[in-house]
């Protein structure tokens, strides 16, 4: 009977390792996908910055103010031109 309970209790931990095979693919498929979205943010904020740069021009300088328009500045400072996105 101890032989039994032993080789039962051998099999339940040499099998536990089973259990977490499902969570450790989604965990690495949820880092892939983060990986992408983080990706593709950086790839439309440098789209948005490069636009906004084409916008004010190329030596302007700009600041995005809160409510979401962009102000465009000259060299030395100066205001030039707010644009409303």
């Amino acid at each position: 009977m101890n032989w039994l309970a032993a080789g039962l209790v051998a099999l339940v931990l040499g099998t536990s390792h089973y259990l977490d095979w499902p969570s450790e693919i989604e965990a690495a498929q949820d880092a892939v996908a983060a990986y992408k979205a983080a990706k593709t943010d950086q790839q439309r904020q440098q789209r948005f910055e490069a636009a906004v740069q084409q916008m004010c021009g190329e030596n302007a300088g700009w600041r995005l103010l809160d409510n979401g328009s962009v102000q465009c500045f000259t060299h030395r400072g100066y205001k030039t031109k707010k644009v409303q996105l």
